[in-house]
């Protein structure tokens, strides 16, 4: 089983990341940067839509664990600096390990290490870092206040 990066956004393309969600098959992201909120679609690699508010605005949560769509009342449980629920196991794709570098373990025992440039295992990837699998378990999202990174197994990709 073999892991291709997708999607990949620097803080150079939309400031700081200080939040993100991502949806249970892992079609869609939510970003909440220093200056606006962008809902971004996985398979086609952009922003669907995108507003200008500074971390999420009035819709984030005094604890930053939630936000709230105000134009639709959803509700989307962010990771970020607070952590959040982070899936290190599943079913279909396996194990990560978060050492000195990110590994996947396949159910059938292989490895894959995870390169991704941006969100270094230096210690400049800034204050956290999350990783984790979307709840279907075809897609991996890395990411910290400097970069965001989501790969997925091409055979699932395109579902």
């Amino acid at each position: 089983m073999m892991w291709h990066r997708i999607v990949m956004i620097n803080d150079v393309d939309f400031g700081p990341i200080d939040a993100v969600w991502i949806a249970p098959e892992g079609a869609q992201l939510l970003l909440l940067t220093r200056e606006r909120t962008l809902y971004w679609d996985v398979r086609e690699d952009r922003a669907l839509w995108s507003i200008r508010e500074k971390a999420g605005g009035d819709g984030i949560s005094p604890d930053g664990r939630i936000y709230r769509d105000l134009s639709s009342g959803l509700f989307y449980p962010v990771l970020g600096p607070h952590g959040g629920r982070q899936l290190h196991t599943h079913p279909i794709g396996g194990r990560i390990d978060v050492h000195d570098a990110v590994v996947v373990t396949a159910p059938d025992g292989t490895t894959h290490s995870l390169s991704h440039e941006g969100c270094s295992n230096d210690g400049s990837f800034g204050n956290w870092r999350i990783v984790t699998f979307c709840e279907s378990g075809d897609h991996i999202l890395i990411a910290c206040p400097r970069c965001l990174v989501v790969y997925a197994i091409p055979s699932r990709q395109s579902t």
